[in-house]
């Protein structure tokens, strides 16, 4: 019987030892599982951050670099691969109050951004930036720092302010101011009159006013295709605006079929000399601006 027992004592012990063997190899066998499927995920990480058009970078609490995409090292003259671990504030010692402030907000839950910022560098020059921050959540659902999508703007400011500055000109151009005589200043409208274009020739037009010291301005219609209600009223607002400053509006140049149309609409040009053509306005503005003479 002894004997038996014993026998049966090995088999089963051989039997678990087959099971731990079995337990051990698919423990491997979910390692490799596991380890491959880590693989995989830092390669996607990786090409991500290799290939996203977005500069983006994701910090702990403590703003020490988790991870930085490849455009955002490009955008910022770094090398990516080398942020991980340094502290933002080391990597940029120049990083404004109230950004540190933005980091503490968002890291306490909050979330902001901005369009069109300007960020001043240790060397002088502006850059210019659009930027997005918000928390990151560990598993727990604790804030484990923040993310920031960025994208310096730079190039594309100073196009837009070379565009508003050529904008700005070719309004000018559109609307020059010719001074004529002593005194007397003509403004040659070619084109429809919108507000933008309006405004701009009440601001040159009140200017020349003033530096000319001049006591008539001529503004010729003659190539203005169309006035409305609102160039109109445009018009008579530069005219309200330059009487102002002491100075009289001739308006040249009315065709019939607008001089029908400010009828129809019932503007009131009470206060406005009118003269047929460029040419009588003149003749009248340098009578009217002779010493003596009444505007």
């Amino acid at each position: 019987m002894s004997r038996d027992a014993d026998y049966i004592d090995i088999v089963e012990e051989n039997q678990r030892l087959k099971q731990r063997i079995r337990d051990l190899e698919q423990a491997d066998e979910e390692r490799a599982r596991l380890q491959e499927a880590l693989r995989r995920s830092e390669e996607h990480v990786r090409l991500f951050l290799t290939y996203t058009p977005a500069a983006f970078a994701m910090f702990d609490r403590d703003m020490r670099y988790v991870m930085a995409s490849q455009r955002y090292g490009t955008d910022f003259g770094l090398d990516h691969r080398e942020l991980l671990g340094r502290s933002h504030y080391e990597v940029f010692p120049d990083v404004p109050e109230h950004w540190k402030a933005i980091h503490q907000r968002c890291l306490a839950g909050a979330a902001e951004g901005n369009d069109e910022e300007p960020f001043p560098r240790a060397d002088g020059h502006v850059e210019w930036g659009s930027w997005k921050i918000f928390p990151w959540h560990t598993m727990t659902g604790e804030i484990g720092g923040i993310m920031l999508f960025t994208e310096v703007i730079t190039e594309r400011k100073r196009l837009e302010d070379t565009l508003r500055t050529q904008a700005k000109t070719l309004l000018e151009l559109s609307a020059p101011i010719v001074p004529i005589s002593q005194g007397v200043l003509v403004l040659p409208l070619v084109g429809a009159l919108d507000a933008a274009r309006a405004q701009q020739m009440m601001e040159s037009l009140l200017g020349k006013v003033i530096e000319r010291q001049a006591r008539v301005a001529i503004i010729d219609v003659t190539g203005v295709p169309h006035i409305d209600t609102s160039s109109a009223n445009a018009l008579l607002q530069v005219a309200r605006a330059v009487r102002l400053l002491g100075a009289q509006v001739v308006l040249t140049g009315i065709r019939p079929e607008v001089a029908q149309a400010i009828v129809g609409l019932d503007i009131d040009l009470a206060g406005i000399a009118t003269r047929r053509d460029l040419q009588s306005g003149i003749a009248f503005a340098t009578t009217s601006s002779l010493p003596g003479s009444s505007p």
